[in-house]
């Protein structure tokens, strides 16, 4: 008896069952919306309690503890691991957008909102003025902070398309970042192309794709929700496994994008390091003392670790593919897994913010989590950069030990815990 059969043919019903079973994934879907909303906007109205309740002494701390210790750095993993599960299922924001959409005025995308780098260019402007105004401290101004993007996903729904969801395809900030992340993921629809083109008739009605796909000749989990809407199409989709990386390694030269690639060295590796670890540097401090006006000398503190740290990892890259630009290119993407696990980091340190400021000390555990996280990662990205680089010992040596190099970046970057 094959006992990895089971395995195998697990994803597959997990992705049939989701799609037999949509009305109760909408009933959860609306009941994700609802505890959103009352977690979003309720703390904004309330005035702080007494800080001598312990750790839920109010509920705009709870929120924040909610948002940013569990949801996001969960969510952070969860589509490095497995795909945009939550983009598909659960999101809030794809369930306002597509609700919109499907009784809203069914407006022509215009050619401005397809422009393919507009969300991780979002996303950069919006973490370097969210660390700079430390909007993610306070109710009000996690609101304002995330309650925006959810009133612009409202309203591409009512404007734009019909019955899908074109924030999360083309505007969404976060998705452009877990774009990249879900390159990673271990599950996938997988299309059987000759088993499409073979279907017998009659031919199954198209799949209702929210995220606008071409689900035949789909490839990447780059823009997928998981939603498995079209799970068992024509008999020739099917979630299925793949190896951790894969979708890198094969990277095909029409996939290499150079500015995903820029955005890979200098947004999720050299920008959120510099949002995330740097403004607790004495030299971000000082720059903040500097006698430049408050906002342009915290926009300054984190871009100037962002252009440092991505511009050396740019160099990386360079001396690592011997000049290659299209090699250069792919060696970015194999760096993902480390930058995904710093941003990961980065969440869970928040969260650990969060009880140290309740008193716990939490200090002795952070070189040993930094690690755990980080070295995992680093294997990760060596290895998926040796695949692309195949031969040539120095190249991969090279990056290898350029991965490492950030790794101790990471590793040792500054934390405000007291021992």
């Amino acid at each position: 008896m094959n006992r990895t059969a089971p395995i195998s043919r697990w994803p597959r019903r997990f992705g049939d069952a989701l799609r037999d079973n949509r009305p109760a994934i909408a009933v959860v879907q609306w009941a994700f919306v609802g505890l959103y909303l009352v977690l979003l906007i309720v703390p904004a109205l309330v005035p702080a309690d007494d800080a001598s309740g312990g750790v839920l002494h109010s509920l705009g701390r709870f929120a924040e503890a909610l948002f940013w210790g569990v949801w996001w750095p969960g969510v952070i993993l969860s589509v490095m691991l497995i795909g945009q599960f939550w983009c598909g299922l659960l999101c809030p924001d794809g369930t306002l957008t597509e609700f919109a959409s499907r009784h809203g005025k069914g407006g022509k995308i215009p050619g401005w909102l397809r422009w393919p780098a507009l969300p991780l260019a979002a996303f950069a402007v919006i973490t370097v003025f969210e660390y700079a105004l430390q909007a993610h401290d306070t109710p009000r101004g996690t609101l304002l902070a995330v309650g925006t993007m959810s009133a612009l996903a409202l309203a591409c729904g009512v404007f734009v398309g019909r019955g899908k969801r074109v924030w999360c395809r083309y505007a969404c900030p976060v998705g452009g970042v877990f774009s990249l992340l879900a390159r990673c993921a271990v599950l996938h629809f997988r299309v059987d192309r000759s088993a499409w083109d073979a279907a017998p008739r009659p031919i199954p009605k198209p799949v209702d794709c929210p995220a606008l796909l071409d689900v035949r000749r789909l490839r990447s989990n780059e823009k997928c929700n998981m939603c498995a809407r079209c799970s068992g199409h024509r008999n020739a989709v099917a979630l299925a496994w793949r190896a951790p990386g894969e979708e890198i390694a094969a990277l095909r030269e029409d996939e290499a994008r150079p500015w995903e690639a820029a955005g890979i060295v200098f947004v999720l590796i050299g920008l959120l390091y510099g949002a995330l670890y740097w403004q607790h540097s004495p030299w971000h401090h000082a720059l903040l003392a500097s006698g430049l006006p408050a906002v342009p000398a915290a926009v300054a503190a984190v871009l100037l670790p962002a252009l440092v740290l991505g511009g050396g990892t740019a160099l990386l890259l360079a001396a690592a593919s011997g000049g290659r630009r299209l090699t250069a290119t792919r060696l970015a993407y194999a760096l993902i897994p480390l930058g995904g696990f710093g941003l990961f980091l980065g969440a869970v340190e928040h969260a650990l913010h969060i009880l140290h400021d309740e008193g716990f000390v939490v200090a002795p555990l952070l070189p040993w989590l930094r690690a755990a996280v980080l070295l995992p990662a680093t294997l990760w990205s060596a290895r998926a950069g040796c695949v692309i680089l195949r031969d040539g010992t120095a190249a991969r040596t090279g990056f290898i030990a350029g991965s490492a190099v950030l790794a101790l970046a990471w590793q040792f970057a500054p934390h405000s815990f007291a021992a």
